[in-house]
C-alpha cells in the first residue's frame, strides 16, 4: 500500500490490484461494489472473471458486458481491477473538432506537469465512438490480457452523447498501472459504453483534477500471491 492511509481524501488516486497482476491472469478479486463506492465517485476497471467493463460516474458503477448490455451491479458483486478518485476538478477547457489523438496532444499542452497523476471527465456529443469490452473468463484462466485484448468485443455507435472517465499515470508508474491515458465511456442514456478506442466529435468539455497521493490495495487471494509476473502489456498511450 502506497500513499495516504485515508483513500477518501481529496486528490488521492485509489487503485485495487496492480496492472501487472491483472495482465497476468489475476482475474478474480475481493473488492465489492459497495466498498468501491467509498473509494471515489468516478472510476474505471473490470469486474471479476472479466465479466464486464467498469465505468463509475457520479458515484454509480456501471457494467458493460461482453454483449454490450449495460447494467448496474449489486453491492455484493466483485471487482478485479479498478482506478477511482473523488472528482474535484481544478481546471477545464473546451476542444473543437477532435479525435482521440488530438485530445491527448491538447491535454498534454494544458496540464501543468506530466510528472503527477490526474483524473478526467470529458463530455461531448460524439459523431462516432468505438469502445472495447472483454469476454468473460472461467478457471483455469489460460490467456492473459496481452492475448484477450486484441480479441476483445468491439462496440460502435454514431451520434451518442456521453462522458469519458479517465486517468493519467506518469511513465514512472511502470507496470503498477497503465502508463499514460486510460479512458472508459458511458452514454448519457446509460445504454452504451466500454474502454475507449477511437472517437470523433465536434466539441468536448474537458475537466481535470490533479491527484497528488497514491493508494493501492492488493487482492487477498492465492492467485495474486502465486502469480508469475512474466508478461507485460501496455496500451499505446490510450
Amino acid at each position: 500500500m502506497v500513499g495516504s492511509s485515508d483513500p477518501k481524501k481529496e486528490n488521492t488516486f485509489y487503485q485495487y490490484n496492480i496492472w501487472w497482476g491483472f495482465v497476468n491472469k489475476v482475474f478474480e478479486g475481493d473488492l465489492t461494489v459497495k466498498e468501491l463506492k467509498t473509494k471515489g465517485d468516478i472510476g474505471l476497471g473490470s469486474y471479476s472473471k472479466l465479466d464486464g467493463e467498469l465505468v463509475m460516474l457520479d458515484g454509480v458503477p456501471y457494467r458493460i458486458r461482453e454483449d454490450g448490455v449495460v447494467d448496474v451491479p449489486l453491492d455484493d458483486e466483485l471487482i478485479v481491477y479498478v482506478d477511482a478518485a473523488f472528482f474535484e476538478p481544478e481546471d477545464s477547457f473546451k476542444l473543437q473538432s477532435t479525435n482521440f489523438d488530438s485530445l491527448i496532444v491538447k491535454i498534454n499542452s494544458q496540464l501543468p506537469s506530466l510528472n503527477q497523476f490526474y483524473s478526467f471527465k470529458v463530455k461531448g456529443n460524439f459523431s462516432y465512438m468505438k469502445c472495447g469490452g472483454l469476454y468473460r473468463q472461467e478457471k483455469p484462466f489460460e490467456k492473459g490480457l496481452d492475448e484477450l485484448i486484441p480479441q476483445r468485443p468491439v462496440f460502435e455507435r454514431v451520434n451518442v452523447k456521453g462522458t469519458m472517465v479517465g486517468f493519467y499515470c506518469p511513465e514512472f508508474i511502470g507496470n503498477i498501472n497503465v502508463a499514460g491515458y486510460h479512458f472508459h465511456f458511458i452514454s448519457d442514456d446509460k445504454t452504451f459504453g466500454g474502454h475507449v478506442m477511437e472517437f470523433n466529435t465536434n466539441e468536448l468539455d474537458v475537466e481535470y483534477d490533479p491527484l497528488l497521493e497514491y493508494h493501492f490495495t492488493l487482492p487477498d487471494s492465492k492467485d495474486f500471491l502465486n502469480v508469475s509476473l512474466e508478461k507485460e502489456f501496455q496500451y499505446q498511450k490510450k
